[in-house]
């Protein structure tokens, strides 16, 4: 499509998780070091909270690789619907190998065995699971479970839950009260503010661009209407500045201005994204 017209190596707009294309903004930066650092010092449960689209996702991708080979990951991205199913996803994690027709109750059984013999071996094992507001009950009450697998009066797995606001609204009711008491550390990810949108762009350009210098270019005002239409949701960022690239390049022009991302903006009905109010230039970030 349009990458050899602006020396782009690859799509910068992306929505896969690419660590290359991690923008590290003051929040994040603080929320993954936090993160990081209770996990591996075995403190406690960690939530994260946020918007859809505000990168939920890409920041437990990013913690997962930086846990590193030291730290035995499994990432469970799409949320079991029971318990016995979240069990198997962190023992195939753990390297275990089940029988299909395992029983839960020896399932269990046989993995608070591997853990110990991980923690005796001074492994770390985390469980970073992916849509938490759509856990079933009974996944829920595993993973309360698993909480209480300890040795040597440490806890045998570090847990990760990631979701919509609707998760902490979930664990507000009384019957998840002992769960919500084992997380130390919850973070809501909120939106990028607009400068922070325009280093997020500025940032994912020059990791595309064949050379660190994209060719590329957005303006100041279509940087400003990119902000306003998505209020710094990176996934709708991402969306709408990949249409506007491929409308620049229909137009042979590196430069995206005001009016194509207006344009894009007429065409994406289906996000709901808005437009300038009355058509007035959005403004520009200090």
């Amino acid at each position: 499509m349009y990458l050899s017209f602006y020396r782009f190596k690859e799509f910068p707009f992306s929505l896969a998780c690419d660590e290359r294309y991690f923008y590290q903004s003051s929040i994040h930066a603080e929320a993954l070091a936090n993160m990081q650092y209770t996990i591996e010092q075995r403190k406690g449960m960690v939530m994260v909270t946020g918007e859809v689209g505000a990168g939920k996702t890409f920041v437990g991708h990013v913690l997962a690789n930086r846990l590193g080979p030291g730290c035995t990951t499994a990432v469970v991205r799409h949320p079991p619907q029971s318990g016995k199913q979240l069990l198997r996803a962190l023992a195939a994690a753990a390297g275990m190998n089940l029988e299909t027709d395992i029983d839960t109750l020896r399932l269990v059984e046989e993995l608070e065995q591997h853990l110990i013999r991980m923690h005796n071996r001074g492994r770390l094992v985390a469980m970073i699971l992916d849509e938490c507001q759509d856990l079933s009950q009974k996944a829920l009450e595993e993973i309360r479970l698993l909480w209480n697998f300890e040795q040597d009066g440490q806890r045998l797995i570090q847990i990760v839950l990631i979701g919509q606001p609707e998760l902490q609204q979930r664990l507000q009711e009384p019957q998840w009260e002992s769960l919500r008491q084992r997380i130390v550390l919850s973070y809501h990810l909120g939106n990028l503010t607009s400068n922070d949108t325009h280093a997020y762009i500025g940032h994912r350009l020059r990791v595309a661009s064949i050379d660190g210098q994209p060719v590329a270019q957005f303006s100041q005002e279509a940087l400003a209407e990119v902000f306003a239409a998505t209020n710094g949701i990176p996934r709708l960022v991402n969306i709408l500045c990949d249409n506007a690239l491929l409308v620049g390049f229909a137009r042979n022009l590196q430069c995206i201005d005001r009016a194509i991302i207006t344009e894009v903006l007429r065409e994406m009905t289906c996000w709901n994204l808005k437009t300038s109010v009355q058509g007035q230039p959005a403004p520009l970030a200090e």
